[in-house]
């Protein structure tokens, strides 16, 4: 299946919802695990908890898998999963989660950008004004402060590069894993992506460490969530819903991303300045406009 005509609606719509609620509680769950772990630990271990799920799914799947699948998969793992994960997790120990979710609406800005420029995807001159906007909200989101004044955070950009890598990401999933099952995809994704995860966590002296330093579970456990669920199932769910629509299509989850991370923000105690609610919207907006002028 190939294009949202023969792909029931509903399947997609619940797709999205599902990957939006996933995804847009991923920044929570990275705040929870950074109370224990480095940024480099979270991301890995994140990486590495996937890995281990899709173990059993690769071994059956891969007489699917072809010779020339494999350095896509190392370039989807790493623009994809790895290294937004650190980035994430970096981000993360300076950022309230909520922003992290609010900048990470660029993403199909720089999935159209990329694909413009790499993917030789064509351009509609009406998407100039959603890029535009598109630009001014992440800039805001950047800078903005209490009672709308303006502070550059510098430790934003490290989410802004993540969500360039997923641009590069989305592209490389759409256009070499078309042959592919999504589970086979992403399988090959992350036994690519796994061993560099479970070598960063000997890096990090992660398996060294007394018990005593993992005894704090809730953090653990948040972030094998992140490997499980954000990484493992949601992704598998978005993969197969770039094969159903398009990647423009797929990245507009971001939509909804935002929302639910500011939600898990609130309700964390996390202070939430109405000028960045006005630039997330503002972001959102030109996402929309870019969208609409495509369709």
């Amino acid at each position: 299946m190939t294009s949202t005509q023969k792909v029931p609606a509903l399947w997609i719509i619940l797709a999205i919802a599902a990957i939006s609620l996933i995804w847009g509680s991923s920044f929570i769950l990275v705040k929870k695990s950074l109370s224990t772990y480095s940024a480099m630990e979270v991301g890995a271990l994140r990486i590495a908890s996937a890995a281990l799920f899709f173990c059993p799914f690769f071994f059956k799947r891969r007489k699917f898998i072809q010779k020339q699948h494999w350095p896509s998969f190392l370039l989807a793992g790493l623009t994809g999963n790895l290294f937004p994960a650190i980035l994430f997790s970096i981000a993360g120990e300076h950022l309230p989660s909520a922003l992290s979710g609010m900048l990470n609406a660029f993403t199909p800005l720089f999935t159209l950008i990329i694909g413009v420029v790499l993917f030789q995807q064509k351009f509609v001159l009406k998407q100039t004004g959603g890029i535009i906007l598109g630009l001014i909200g992440c800039i805001g989101l950047l800078v903005a402060g209490k009672s709308f004044s303006f502070q550059f955070n510098y430790h934003a950009l490290w989410v802004i590069l993540a969500t360039f890598l997923y641009g590069i990401n989305l592209h490389t999933v759409k256009s070499k894993f078309a042959d592919l099952h999504p589970l086979t995809s992403t399988a090959g994704v992350f036994m690519m992506i796994g061993p560099l995860a479970f070598g960063l966590l000997a890096y990090s002296g992660f398996f060294n460490r007394p018990w005593s330093d993992h005894a704090k579970m809730w953090p653990l456990l948040a972030a094998i969530a992140l490997g499980l669920f954000g990484s493992a199932i949601a992704m598998v769910l978005f993969n197969q819903l770039i094969k159903w629509t398009s990647a423009i299509v797929a990245s507009s989850v971001t939509y909804l991303i935002p929302i639910v991370a500011v939600a898990w923000g609130l309700f964390d105690g996390e202070t939430i300045y109405w000028s960045q609610i006005v630039f997330m919207f503002i972001l959102l907006w030109g996402v929309y406009q870019v969208n609409n002028s495509k369709s």
